[in-house]
């Protein structure tokens, strides 16, 4: 049951943000408690030093060769400062 509820939980929010519909979860986490059929939400704030999403991302592209990344994750490493 869980992964189903889960799974359409995600649906849901990539149709919402691809649509420009509702609310998306944008800056917010969703916890849900199975056992006890609740929800709970958190706020979440960027972090200013994130690889990805931080002030200065060092992560800038996609890998689109999984099992080169995988057998030499070295080569896909970002540089460091």
């Amino acid at each position: 049951m869980l992964p189903g509820v889960i799974g359409v939980m995600m649906a849901t929010e990539a149709i919402k943000y691809i649509l420009n519909l509702g609310e998306p979860l944008i800056g917010r986490l969703i916890l849900y408690d199975a056992l006890s059929m609740t929800y709970r939400e958190m706020k979440v704030s960027r972090d200013k030093n994130c690889p990805l999403c931080g002030e200065n991302p060092s992560i800038t592209k996609l890998i689109d060769d999984y099992d080169a990344a995988a057998e030499n994750p070295e080569i896909f490493a970002p540089a460091a400062d």
